[in-house]
């Protein structure tokens, strides 16, 4: 399967909340996601297939705030059907290295302590837990892990893993 990344636009979001009701249990609204599209320092961005009987279909999803240096991850989810195939890992390696050319060098993120998938694949990313945040989530009252990756002592070169995917 072939997929291409692109910037969300708001034709994607009908689809964007499919994945994100299916993914999590307090839900982004549409408006929260909407909000995106004007606050000043949001990027998001798609992972799109092409089908010549559906088009485009949203198969994963990011959604990043950069303020200076620092950026904080807050959405990323893949649709159910299109999990472990590499896509999500795929588009936070796209999102890290679009931040990190634009002066990125600290990321932030906080994940559910027992989503173990996510847990996974952001320390495949360089990602290390940092700190815990107790009973963050008000739906379960589950801890948060905040994870963090620091790219200040790191000289920028192209990542070679994964990229061959990206466009």
């Amino acid at each position: 399967m072939r997929w291409t990344i692109n910037e969300m636009r708001r034709d994607h979001i009908e689809q964007v909340m499919e994945i994100e009701r299916a993914s999590f249990i307090t839900p982004w609204t549409k408006s929260m996601f909407l909000y995106e599209f004007t606050a000043p320092r949001s990027f998001h961005f798609v992972v799109t297939t092409s089908d010549e009987t559906k088009g485009d279909q949203v198969l994963c999803y990011i959604i990043f705030w950069m303020l200076m240096e620092e950026v904080h991850i807050l959405n990323l989810a893949t649709h159910p059907d299109f999990r472990k195939r590499g896509i999500a890992h795929s588009l936070l390696l796209f999102s890290l290295d679009f931040s990190y050319r634009r002066g990125g060098i600290l990321y932030l993120l906080e994940v559910r302590r027992g989503n173990q998938a996510a847990l996974n694949l952001y320390h495949k990313a360089g990602f290390a837990a940092w700190r815990v945040r107790r009973n963050y989530y008000a739906d379960t009252g589950e801890d948060a892990l905040i994870m963090r990756l620091f790219y200040g002592d790191r000289t920028y070169e192209r990542k070679s893993d994964e990229q061959s995917r990206l466009p």
